[in-house]
């Protein structure tokens, strides 16, 4: 930090105060009172509200003295520097940007993306760059918040129909777990991005002495370089994902998928073929092992396969794993590496479209990123954190954003510690797969049966709400009744798999915030019915979908 002369005086009242190269950090009349009514003006319930510039506290203590309990962060680069009285016991504020950060993300996204920025009295002129670093960092949370939350609910039916219709596969196909410390080699985790294209003469020279674990589409970029992985993990639920492998022929890598993959992949994939889920699919993964007796592990996502790819090397091999073409960047203005199908050169157009912007690069310099790429990269760097202490990790990009905190090796150098020295690697032969057509079937009709049940009792719930549309306050017999139908729907929904075509709704029903303090009993009680009818509403419109896709499944591998 810049040299910053501090000096101590007192207010015209007799409060401490402070002028830090020669700005005040309070009224230097009635702190208090300016605060009280800075905060009377612009702190905003039920926002997450940032504060810039702790001080001597005037806003911090205005904000608990008139909220009491309140989610407010504080970011002050200058509180290590400052003399406060009883400094230690203050909690909650942060002076280094990074740790504020890093406690921030979960924050934006607990909140909505709802952010007030707060600022105490000339804190955006003593610190303009950590300010205006401040207001693009909230900037970029948002946005990627935004497009993550954007893929659900461009994804929430689509990822219905998948997970359905690949059930069928899952029953059919070896678990994941199969494969669980079965290897103790070397392994070369491919992605797709530019810097891959430079790295592939030498991962076609060594490709006998490690395992190679392709992510999603980068298989048609090693195809075309004559370099067969042992593996291709693919879960991306998109038709364009299914047109990557739609004309592959060559079925001597072994396809792992995760549940909400394009099933047509699977369909027309004639190799050995691993099933997987994620993280937070408890109920799924119990209804599958309950249903069809198999038991699929849950594993990490992010937004990209490159994320679950890396755990999945790091929980079938013991040994190092080097990441190549993991760019998250337009690395020379381009958007992946040659022979992928998505392969296009980029011009400014684009990046203005794109709202790409500059971060730190793999070797320092600045390359251009966008939001997504950005959620990636901290996914990537949140894995590694939990894998570190037990797996030897290191990004061979070369190229591409700087992936904060896994160590950075060229892949010449990693092969020549890890790979030149080591045997051929065999590859595992899977065991022969089941295909119970029975059991399948059974459990497709049971899920037909609870979907039947559950779409009775929303009718019914829907039906009560509309004859309440009218009224200022719900009856009493109707409270009971939907209590009812609530507590059979409780005891439906973990007897089928419809989490992620109603995660969309949840998200919009928790949006819909119910003002307890500020309106008349009429207006919140029409809240309140809005609110039902839309949960119902949606969830019957769901349940419909689901029930239609789960007959679907039915009758494309069996009938029903």
């Amino acid at each position: 930090m810049e040299d910053l002369e501090v000096i101590y005086l007192e207010t015209k009242n007799g409060k401490p105060n402070a002028k830090v190269n020669g700005y005040f950090l309070h009224s230097n009349y009635n702190p208090e009172a300016e605060a009280d009514k800075y905060i009377e003006n612009n702190y905003k319930e039920g926002y997450l509200n940032i504060l810039f510039g702790y001080g001597l506290g005037y806003i911090a203590n205005s904000i608990t003295k008139r909220y009491e309990e309140t989610e407010t962060l504080v970011y002050d680069p200058l509180h290590h520097y400052l003399n406060i009285e009883n400094k230690d016991n203050i909690l909650g504020v942060f002076s280094n940007f990074k740790d504020f950060s890093k406690h921030c993300e979960n924050y934006i996204a607990d909140f909505d993306r709802k952010v007030n920025i707060l600022i105490s009295p000339n804190y955006d002129k003593i610190f303009e760059r950590e300010y205006k670093e401040l207001l693009d960092f909230i900037h970029h949370i948002q946005i990627e918040d935004i497009v993550n939350e954007n893929t659900i609910r461009f994804f929430g039916d689509l990822w219905q129909e998948n997970y359905i219709m690949n059930l069928y596969y899952v029953h059919k196909d070896q678990s994941l777990k199969e494969l669980y410390n079965k290897y103790d080699c070397p392994v070369i985790l491919a992605s797709g991005g530019p810097s891959l294209t430079k790295q592939l003469p030498l991962l076609k020279k060594i490709k006998d002495k490690c395992l190679i674990i392709s992510a999603g589409s980068t298989i048609n970029s090693l195809l075309a370089a004559d370099i067969i992985p042992d593996y291709v993990v693919t879960m991306d639920g998109g038709e364009s994902n299914y047109l990557h492998f739609k004309n592959i022929n060559n079925y001597d890598f072994d396809l792992i998928y995760g549940l909400g993959n394009a099933w047509r992949i699977e369909r027309d994939f004639k190799g050995n073929r691993y099933s997987f889920c994620f993280y937070g699919e408890d109920s799924i993964q119990k209804r599958i092992k309950e249903g069809l007796g198999k038991e699929i592990p849950m594993l990490s996502t992010g937004g990209t396969v490159a994320i679950t790819a890396l755990e999945i090397a790091s929980k079938i091999s013991t040994g190092p794993i080097a990441i190549i073409g993991q760019d998250l960047a337009y690395t020379n203005n381009k958007s992946h590496a040659e022979n992928n199908n998505h392969y296009s050169e980029l011009n400014d157009e684009f990046f203005k479209k794109d709202m790409a912007f500059e971060v730190e690069g793999y070797y320092g310099e600045p390359v251009k990123t966008n939001h997504q790429f950005s959620s990636m990269r901290k996914g990537l760097e949140k894995l590694y954190q939990i894998l570190k202490n037990d797996h030897i990790i290191y990004n061979c990009t070369e190229g591409g954003v700087k992936i904060n905190g896994i160590p950075q090796l060229d892949f010449a150098a990693f092969c020549k510690d890890y790979i030149y020295h080591t045997n051929d690697i065999s590859k595992l032969k899977s065991s022969n797969a089941v295909n119970d057509v029975a059991m399948y079937k059974e459990f497709m009709s049971q899920e037909i049966e609870v979907y039947l049940k559950i779409k009775k009792l929303l009718i019914e719930a829907v039906h009560l709400l509309k004859g309440e549309r009218y009224n200022t306050m719900f009856s009493i017999n109707t409270l009971k009744k939907l209590d009812k139908i609530d507590s059979k729907l409780k005891e439906y929904y973990p007897q089928v798999i419809m989490e992620r075509i109603i995660d969309p709704i949840t998200m919009d029903v928790m949006r819909m915030n119910i003002d307890n303090k500020k309106i008349e009993a009429k207006e919140k009680f029409k809240q309140i019915h809005k609110q039902n009818m839309y949960l119902y509403e949606n969830i019957l419109e769901a349940t419909e979908k689901s029930l239609k896709y789960t007959r679907m499944a039915l009758e494309e591998f069996g009938g029903y």
